[in-house]
C-alpha cells in the first residue's frame, strides 16, 4: 500500500509532522479532518505508521483553524474518525535545471 503514493523507500526514511485529525466520513471514501494549517491540494496524508491514507482534495474553513476533505485511498474512511494524521515535514523536490537555450 505504501508504494501506491510514495516509492516505499522513500516512505521508510522519511520523516512525518502531526498536522490534526480526523473528525467524519463523509459520503463515498471522503474524510473531513481539523488541520493545524492549510494543506497544499493533491497533499498525501499519512497515519502514524507512516502509510499513506489518502490525498486532499478540498482545503475549507478560517484561516487559523482549516478543515481538509481527504480522497481515503484502500480503507473504511469510518475506521479512520479519531485518527492522528501527518504529513511530511518537509519538501523532498529534486531542483534539476533546464536545458539553456
Amino acid at each position: 500500500m505504501s508504494s501506491f503514493f510514495y516509492p516505499s523507500f522513500w516512505c521508510r526514511d522519511m520523516s512525518l509532522k502531526k498536522i490534526g485529525q480526523i473528525l467524519h466520513s463523509g459520503p463515498g471514501n471522503k474524510a473531513i479532518a481539523k488541520v493545524d494549517a492549510p494543506l497544499n491540494l493533491g497533499a498525501t496524508v499519512f497515519d502514524i505508521r507512516k502509510k499513506p491514507i489518502g490525498v486532499v482534495l478540498d482545503v475549507f474553513g478560517p484561516v487559523s483553524s482549516p478543515y481538509v476533505e481527504i480522497e481515503v485511498k484502500g480503507r473504511n474512511p469510518e475506521k479512520l474518525v479519531n485518527y492522528q494524521i501527518f504529513a511530511p515535514s518537509k519538501s523532498r523536490h529534486i531542483k534539476v535545471k533546464g536545458r539553456k537555450k
